[in-house]
């Protein structure tokens, strides 16, 4: 698998995360947490591995690195967003509307990086160097989401 892939596919299941949390009950509030937490650790570690793979490389082309910058800075705020809701307890009135939102600030980042970012990436690489990319990003992704569960 190439890299472009690899993150279309994850975005889709962090997108399928999302909407099972947004969709689901919260009757077990304890398990709906842990689901919860999971995808802040999942949303972070795909953002690091993406930071030291595609934008890495991106960074280093001056034409294209507002680009990647401005994808960076969209990671912030929602790191932020997801750390800021996890502090919130989940029988809160405002919890869901905050997921929404959330929900939908990630959705737009996905859309936008798609359609600029991993076709930059896909135009700008062989396929040799995608998949390149891809393995680095796994090995990364996994150092983070260990760092992050433990």
């Amino acid at each position: 698998m190439n890299i472009v892939d690899r993150l279309k596919e994850e975005h889709s299941e962090l997108q399928k995360m999302l909407n099972d949390l947004l969709r689901g009950p919260i009757d077990d509030a304890e398990r709906y947490g842990r689901s919860y937490i999971e995808l802040i650790s999942r949303v972070e570690a795909h953002e690091r591995g993406e930071k030291s793979t595609i934008y890495r490389e991106l960074l280093s082309d001056i034409q294209v690195r507002p680009i990647a910058l401005q994808a960076m800075e969209e990671h912030k705020i929602i790191r932020s967003m997801l750390r800021d809701l996890a502090d919130v307890e989940i029988t809160e009135e405002v919890w869901i509307p905050r997921l929404v939102v959330a929900n939908n600030m990630i959705s737009l980042h996905f859309q936008i990086e798609e359609g600029n970012v991993l076709e930059l990436v896909q135009r700008s690489f062989d396929e040799a160097k995608k998949e390149e990319l891809d393995k680095r990003f796994l090995e990364e992704e996994k150092k983070a989401l260990v760092s992050l569960r433990s």
